[in-house]
């Protein structure tokens, strides 16, 4: 019988049932909310040591704050009755889904990576699922894929209810092979083998094994080897066979070791799918293209001769290389087209900026090329009116500098016949074939910048007017395969979420004692590399006495960590406790940025990384810290006292937004190098990330001695929505540094400054670290703290890359600049 309330929850319905539970939609008065209501057998309220279990156990699941964990709400005993109210789920289940069949390769991948960021916030707590399956992961309204059930299994295991097999824990479906043999120590890669079985379940539509009896199928987990997917599904990637056999090999050890390894290894396998598939598609359109371009008749050789344009050297006189383009100055549209961006008044740019040119543009030339190969065997005028490049009036141009001829947003030369009456920068060039005479435009002098929007207007805005059928299309098909491309582009591109703290936030107050301890709220967690940020309230003013607050981190056992420690008199340290000693790494005192007032706050954010932590007091920049001596993992806990003479009995210290990241790369160690080709475009090379706030290393290898003809430049592009408009962080070969924020109509200098410890040599290397989070950044070179940067003018999440050739005159042919450890990692 369904009862009509339970504790303050009216019940609205039963949503489903098991063997160890019922689960009722019912309606939170208090809260004005639907909730799902988890009520357990009445019988276990007899065991004596229930009661005492389910309320720690409960406790411990409510703490499991996650984006992909289905939060507990409240949880209690009604008329002898255990409960749990959760959130309710109204997507259903994927055992719902996996009714239809085997799901898209892509759909389960998402739902792999989020039951895998699950799992890992759960496993770094200590807690293991025991019971993964899919009718334990539900979906909410927008389809997203959350765990439910955590703890239950593990609650109810100290009752006398016990499954069909006796007292093993789970279903057979899915068991490890430890849970089959009763192995009471496991861990988090028991769980990791349920959701290697549940991803086979995803991609083929039937579980690994079947049996006719529970026992049956728990000996097959045992002693039968793990099948191929592939003989269930052969059209999946080759690849996918290992992802399997690793996922749900016998011996845990042999396993991934964490779920998001797990994850991340299915996700690079359905991005290379795609990339393949679409390289297939386009290999294949430009081999029939090709073919058609050799049937055509051989009138084409009727045509007239085109004459190429004049050799840069001819154009731009040699003291002037430097601030020139070196290639030749394209025809560009009527004058009253261009646009002019001026200069500005206060900072005059080294030399000329050049443009970037994304991956997906090249491809697309490359296909526009052969469509226009066709279209001038066809007719000429296509080439005129097909997009490809603007020309002025009918002046024939060789197909092969088609791709230098690309609109631009700035200035270029407009072909005379006649010198002009006024010096410009750049000189006037007499064209090819007779053209009208045009009034001569004047070189910006931040050199010519090219617009991608303007580059894609052209591109897709051919006319069907006098165009033959069938070259319109060959130009309607090869605007699909752009789109394609774009499209599979994007697939590459993870965007990085803004994911929430695997602490926190929390508040609380940790009381000053007699007792010659530290106060301390531990994270509970183990990690090297994190982000870590807490404000904390002063206990009294300076005035009464001093006080102390920081943090202890990589804490392998008590007194086997690292302290970093802040103290009312503006000093700090960071401290090696081993045992009984302390070994001071850094001791040193800030100017000021300290609040001591006796309602004082401050905000104290650390950056572990690896070898080198960053430190910051109220969005300051402290200094770096050497954490080389201790490089273990460990927990972590925010605490004062840590000087005696700092604690006041009877007073307390404050503290809110305690939380913890962990910082995982979404992208490197990348290593590459950056070809110099003298086309006056920017060269880059893009992490497969968005986002806003991050850091980014690099170290750069010179690319020769740098000399009054060449020099050289490299750095950080980041927030990069699209060519015109992103941030721009360039070190140059004359020892200054300069953020730009490259807008749609100029390049805007925020800030630059001069530099005095680059290596300059050729060959020689500089490490390069920018951290920016919201408006602020900062930049570090060969380990010091350059400057901070101003960047709340541009707070959207972007691409971010490495790029050299950023000013024109900056690159030398035939020589590259080398690029070691491209690592990005999100912030929050």
């Amino acid at each position: 019988m369904m009862p009509e309330k339970i504790d303050r929850y009216e019940i609205k319905g039963e949503i489903g049932r098991g063997g160890m539970a019922t689960v009722f939609e019912a309606y939170d008065p208090r809260f004005e909310r639907s909730v799902a209501v988890k009520v357990l057998p009445r019988e276990f309220m007899h065991d004596p040591e229930f009661r005492t279990r389910f309320t720690r156990e409960a406790k411990v699941i409510a703490s499991l704050e996650h984006p992909a964990i289905v939060p507990v709400y409240d949880f209690g005993e009604h008329d002898g009755q255990p409960f749990i109210i959760m959130r309710i789920m109204r997507g259903g289940s994927l055992l719902d889904r996996l009714q239809n069949g085997p799901l898209p390769i892509d759909e389960a991948a998402e739902i792999l990576k989020r039951l895998g960021s699950a799992l890992d916030r759960a496993h770094s707590q200590g807690i293991v699922h025991r019971d993964l399956k899919p009718s334990n992961v539900l979906f909410d309204e927008y389809g997203d894929a959350y765990l439910a059930d955590f703890g239950i299994v593990r609650v109810s295991s100290s009752s006398n209810a016990l499954t069909a097999s006796g007292s093993l824990i789970g279903t057979p479906t899915y068991m490890s092979p430890e849970q089959v043999y009763g192995d009471k120590e496991l861990d988090g890669r028991s769980d990791i083998y349920a959701l290697g079985v549940i991803l086979f379940q995803m991609l083929t539509g039937t579980v690994p094994y079947e049996a006719d009896t529970p026992a049956r199928m728990m000996m097959k987990h045992l002693m039968d080897p793990v099948p191929h997917i592939k003989q269930v599904r052969p059209d999946l990637p080759d690849d996918f066979e290992e992802v399997i056999l690793k996922s749900m090999a016998k011996e845990r050890q042999e396993r991934y070791p964490s779920a998001k390894e797990f994850s991340s290894a299915l996700t690079a396998i359905t991005q290379k799918t795609k990339r393949d598939e679409i390289a297939a598609e386009l290999h294949s359109m430009q081999a029939d293209l090709q073919a058609s371009s050799a049937d055509a008749p051989a009138q084409a050789e009727t045509a007239p001769p085109l004459t190429p344009p004049p050799p840069a050297s001819e154009l731009v006189p040699e003291e002037e290389t430097a601030e020139q383009p070196e290639t030749a100055v394209p025809i560009t549209p009527p004058a009253q087209e261009s646009t002019f961006a001026e200069a500005s008044p206060e900072v005059e740019p080294e030399k000329s900026r050049r443009v970037k040119i994304p991956l997906w543009v090249w491809a697309a030339i490359t296909l526009l090329l052969i469509v226009c190969i066709v279209g001038i065997i066809g007719t000429i005028s296509f080439i005129n009116q097909g997009g490809f490049a603007s020309l002025a009036d009918s002046t024939a141009t060789p197909v092969a500098a088609r791709v230098q001829e690309i609109p631009t947003d700035e200035p270029t030369i407009e072909p005379t016949t006649q010198p002009t009456d006024q010096p410009t920068d750049t000189p006037t060039i007499e064209p090819a074939t007779a053209t009208p005479p045009a009034e001569t435009a004047v070189s910006d002098p931040d050199g010519t910048r090219t617009s991608l929007e303007e580059t894609r207007a052209a591109l897709t805005d051919a006319s069907a007017t006098n165009t033959p059928d069938a070259n319109l299309s060959d130009l309607e098909a090869t605007r699909a395969a752009l789109e394609e491309l774009r499209g599979a582009s994007a697939v590459e591109t993870a965007v990085a979420p803004q994911f929430a703290p695997l602490v926190g936030p929390l508040e609380g107050t940790l009381p000053h004692t007699e007792e010659s301890t530290i106060q301390s709220e531990y994270a509970i967690v183990d990690m090297q590399n994190f982000y870590l940020e807490a404000t904390f309230d002063n206990p009294f003013g300076i005035g009464v006495g001093g006080w102390d607050f920081g943090i202890t981190f990589r804490q392998v056992d008590l007194n086997n960590e690292l302290r970093l420690v802040i103290r009312s008199d503006n000093s700090w340290n960071l401290n090696q406790r081993l045992g009984d000693e302390d070994n001071f790494i850094h001791e040193a005192r800030m100017r000021d940025g300290l609040d001591v007032a006796e309602n004082g706050r401050n905000r104290l954010q650390l950056i572990a990384l690896d070898e080198t932590g960053y430190f910051f007091i109220n969005g300051e920049f402290i200094d770096t810290l050497d954490l080389s001596e201790h490089l273990e993992s460990g927990d972590i806990a925010i605490g004062t006292g840590f000087y005696t003479s700092d604690m006041q009995p009877g007073s307390a210290t404050g503290y809110s937004d305690y939380s913890v990241w962990e910082l995982d790369a979404v992208h490197g160690p990348e290593s590459g190098a950056l070809e110099h080709i003298d086309n006056d475009f920017i060269k880059t090379s893009y992490a497969d990330t968005e986002t806003a706030d991050f850091i980014a290393h690099a170290v750069f290898t010179n690319p020769y001695d740098a000399t009054d003809e060449f020099g050289w430049d490299y750095g950080f592009v980041f927030r990069d929505v699209d060519t015109n408009n992103s941030y721009w962080f360039v070190t140059t070969s004359s020892e200054r540094w300069e953020l730009v924020d490259r807008q749609e109509e100029e390049d805007v200098t925020v800030d630059d400054d001069f530099l005095n410890n680059l290596n300059l040599g050729a060959g020689a290397a500089n490490d390069l670290l920018l951290i920016a989070q919201n408006e602020t950044g900062y930049f570090f070179i060969n380990g010091d703290f350059i400057n901070t940067l101003d960047l709340s003018a541009r707070l959207d999440s972007g691409e971010i890359g490495v790029f050299t050739a950023y000013f024109i005159g900056n690159e030398q042919e035939g020589n590259s600049t080398g690029f070691e450890d491209f690592t990005v990692w999100p912030l929050p």
